[in-house]
């Protein structure tokens, strides 16, 4: 296997007025090469943190402890420079908001041509060149004209794809896509998504799609993370997860999913209860409280992530008795 990112024990905590907060604990993950995989939960589950800390990104009062290996090395003990070599180069990530990303007061085509010159070191011609076959990928019309245009200039879906094609640009082991479907109508949301499938189809980056929807991964990864409250609680094969999932929280976010093959007027089942208090996480395990299936010891007692076989992992007291 050829290990692109391996996280070891990977911690993350803030400190902040109200108390240290545990955003992210003991998570440990590996991702190879060419894989796509999904990592999944609420608001607050910690999915988002776990690779903005990777990356050396986290807020000042952010604390990160174990190991975030990249090709073997220790991301967490490189300083600014090294990480700024390596971030939109080797690793590239792809936020959110398109609209706070891009520098509003350059072209696009400046800030496209700026990453292969920073990183790359090439001639102005030869980037250009660069991002002209990136942009034409990405299916962006007339592009000689939006080359020379603003991003307010353009919707948030082709802003998106501008994102999409500034992360490629310098062809990436790793690519980080940070909730990029979530602002957009679902028209644009398939049309990114099928970017990504091409992506997938004709590159060998590996990439990590980070959402709340498991609909959104499920024609798309190979595998599936699903974390809550800063753990993760079950990981398995796409395919696995969809047709027996494990944990109740698992089972509880497809049976929030409407399907093709129940009746239009059928009720969705929503998630009873809140995300916990990252800063007072019950002593048991997190999920307990809104499980409609937690015996006693689920309120006493954390369960430990289990290896069910050789590509599933998951969290869950009730497993013993299986």
């Amino acid at each position: 296997m050829d290990t692109v990112l391996e996280l070891e024990h990977l911690t993350v905590r803030f400190d902040t007025k109200a108390g240290n907060v545990s955003a992210v604990t003991d998570l440990n993950l590996t991702i190879q090469r060419g894989e796509c995989i999904g990592i999944v939960g609420e608001s607050g589950s910690g999915k988002s943190q776990t690779f903005l800390a990777s990356l050396g990104l986290l807020a000042g009062n952010g604390k990160t402890m174990g190991r975030a290996l990249f090709r073997g090395q220790d991301l967490l003990k490189m300083n600014r420079d090294e990480l700024d070599k390596l971030r939109g180069d080797r690793v590239t990530m792809i936020f959110q908001d398109s609209g706070t990303s891009l520098t509003p007061h350059m072209r696009i085509g400046e800030q496209l041509m700026e990453v292969l010159v920073a990183h790359k070191g090439h001639a102005p011609d030869v980037a250009r060149k660069r991002v002209l076959e990136v942009m034409e990928s990405m299916r962006i019309p007339d592009i000689e004209k939006r080359l020379t245009q603003y991003p307010h200039e353009f919707s948030g879906g082709m802003r998106q794809r501008v994102m999409i094609a500034m992360a490629l640009v310098c062809q990436p082991d790793l690519l980080i896509a940070d909730e990029p479907t979530t602002a957009l109508d679902v028209t644009v949301q398939a049309q990114i998504l099928n970017l990504f499938r091409a992506l997938k189809a004709h590159t060998k980056s590996s990439i990590v799609l980070i959402t709340h929807d498991l609909g959104v991964v499920a024609g798309l990864c190979d595998r599936v993370v699903v974390m809550y409250g800063g753990r993760m609680v079950e990981e398995a094969p796409v395919a696995d997860i969809f047709a027996s999932p494990k944990h109740p929280y698992t089972q509880g976010l497809l049976r929030c999913m409407p399907r093709l093959d129940q009746l239009l007027d059928t009720d969705l089942e929503a998630i009873p209860g809140q995300p916990p208090n990252l800063q007072k996480l019950p002593k048991g395990c997190a999920f307990a409280e809104r499980c409609t299936q937690a015996i006693e010891r689920c309120h006493t007692e954390r369960p430990i992530l289990r290896q069910l076989s050789p590509t599933r992992r998951a969290a869950c007291h009730l497993l013993d008795a299986a």
